[in-house]
C-alpha cells in the first residue's frame, strides 16, 4: 500500500527498502511517522537479518486499521484522499520464484503478542478470517481481532517489477493515470478498480 506519487520511482526500479541504494529521495510517505520511526529499530528474524527498514512491506488483507487511519486523519495521522493510496499486489510464490528473502507476522509488527515466521508452516498459524475481515474491532468474542487484521509479509531489500501481479486502485480516474503513466514508462501491470479493497462509509 502506498500513495500513487511514488509509482513513478516503482515502476522505474521497482519497490525498494527504505535502506536500499536506490530509494526514491522523493518518497510520499503515508501513515503514523512515529511507528514508521520505531520500525526502523525493529529487529527481523535472523535469517533473513536486518531491521525492518530493510524490507518492503506488504499488508496480508486489504482495508487495514492504516488505511482507515490515512483516510480519516485519526490519531494525527496526515490525512491523505483513498482515491491517492494504491495497492501493489505480489503472492508468495513470486517472492519464491525470484529468491528473495521473506519473513512475515502474525499480526501488528510492534505488539508484545506479535510472532514472526520464517517457514511456511507459519501460514497454517495466522487468522485468516481477521486477516480479511471487513469488520475488524475487537469484541468480547475475539478482543484480539485488530492486531491479527495487520499481518505483514517482509520481503528483504527489493521486489522487482516482475513480482508485481496487479495494482488496485479506488476509482476510473486513478486507474487512467497509472495507465498513461505505463504507457509512458513502457510498462504493462494490470490496474484494477476495486471498491472492497477501501472503506466505503468514512
Amino acid at each position: 500500500m502506498t500513495h500513487v506519487g511514488n509509482l513513478r520511482h516503482i515502476l522505474q526500479y521497482g519497490i525498494v527498502a527504505e535502506e536500499h541504494p536506490s530509494a526514491d529521495p522523493n518518497y510520499v510517505s503515508i501513515g503514523h511517522n512515529s511507528l514508521i520511526a520505531v520500525r526502523r529499530d525493529l529487529n527481523a528474524p535472523n535469517p533473513p537479518g536486518g531491521t525492518f527498514s530493510h524490507y518492503v512491506p506488504f499488508y496480508l488483507g486489504h482495508r487495514s486499521p492504516m488505511l482507515y487511519q490515512i483516510a480519516t486523519g485519526y490519531e494525527g495521522v496526515a490525512k491523505i484522499p483513498q482515491s491517492d493510496i494504491v495497492y501493489l499486489v505480489t503472492n508468495h510464490d513470486s517472492i519464491l520464484q525470484h529468491g528473495l528473502g521473506w519473513f512475515f507476522t502474525d499480526g501488528h509488527a510492534r505488539h508484545g503478542m506479535t510472532k514472526f515466521y520464517t517457514s511456511e508452516a507459519g501460514f497454517d498459524e495466522l487468522d485468516w478470517e481477521a486477516v480479511y475481515a471487513v469488520n475488524w474491532k475487537n469484541t468480547d468474542i475475539d478482543p484480539d481481532r485488530q492486531r491479527k487484521k495487520q499481518a505483514e509479509y517482509m520481503v528483504k531489500t527489493a521486489v522487482p517489477l516482475s513480482c508485481i501481479k496487479f495494482i488496485l486502485v479506488f476509482d476510473t480516474q486513478c486507474q487512467q493515470k497509472i495507465e498513461n503513466l505505463q504507457i509512458e514508462l513502457n510498462r504493462d501491470i494490470p490496474v484494477r478498480v476495486s471498491k472492497q479493497a477501501y472503506y466505503d462509509r468514512l
